[in-house]
């Protein structure tokens, strides 16, 4: 079983096939940033997937940065968004440039354990000047996350996946089994994605520490978050360890 996370197979059925929240989203994002007097400058999109967010951000004009540990997202994404600049790299060591708003929508932070989620919370602030966002969300709760053996087929492939909570219901493994025709053969790979469920006061309290106020909600503006999920608006203030 491949310990890799989204490879070439699993990331263009991801693309073609579950990208419509990075759509649904990238409008409301958008107007979050406006809202904010963020209008212009660079974006910095971690776990940038497979471009649709950055490619809707260039198309409003800003200047996008998007990294992602999967150098078959990159690939895509490159290729979704060619105006933007992308680089393969992990959350838990990217570096981040100074910009105007850092952008991990779709779970982003799960993917690493919370030694390098906050970490990557505190380095966003070191490198937002006061006024600049930070909008993400995490898994709050597992609780409606669970599902036995479910199919989805589309031109050319099919993906099988379950997903289980661990005993403290904390970690939710999800196990994707995916099947591509390529030139007549027939491809068949797995992977297993682990992510974190993160309490909202453990979120906060790194949050503050970083010099952020905060809300959380359920949805980013008109979109709908998946059950279990927080949304998170995040300004760089001068004074840390204020909350909104």
């Amino acid at each position: 079983m491949s310990s890799r996370l989204y490879s070439t197979d699993l990331a263009f059925i991801h693309h073609v096939g579950h990208g419509e929240f990075a759509r649904r989203v990238a409008p409301e994002i958008i107007r979050i940033l406006r809202a904010n007097g963020i209008a212009r400058g660079l974006i910095v999109e971690a776990g940038c997937g497979s471009g649709i967010l950055a490619a809707q951000l260039v198309a409003a004009g800003y200047n996008v940065l998007g990294i992602d540990q999967s150098a078959a997202m990159i690939r895509l994404a490159r290729a979704t968004a060619p105006a933007a600049r992308f680089r393969v790299a992990s959350l838990a060591h990217a570096s981040i440039p100074p910009c105007r708003a850092i952008i991990a929508a779709g779970e982003v932070i799960t993917y690493v354990g919370r030694r390098e989620a906050s970490a990557f919370i505190r380095r966003a602030g070191a490198r937002l000047e006061p006024g600049d966002l930070f909008v993400f969300d995490f898994i709050e709760s597992g609780a409606h996350r669970t599902y036995a053996l479910r199919t989805r087929v589309g031109d050319g492939w099919s993906l099988t996946s379950r997903a289980s909570l661990n005993a403290s219901a904390r970690l939710l493994t999800r196990h994707i089994a995916t099947t591509r025709q390529i030139r007549g053969t027939l491809r068949r790979l797995r992977e297993t994605h682990r992510v974190r469920i993160y309490r909202r006061s453990e979120i906060a309290a790194v949050l503050a520490t970083a010099g952020f106020e905060f809300t959380m909600r359920r949805r980013f503006g008109r979109c709908p978050l998946l059950p279990g999920n927080v949304a998170v608006i995040a300004r760089k203030l001068r004074t840390p360890g204020t909350t909104l």
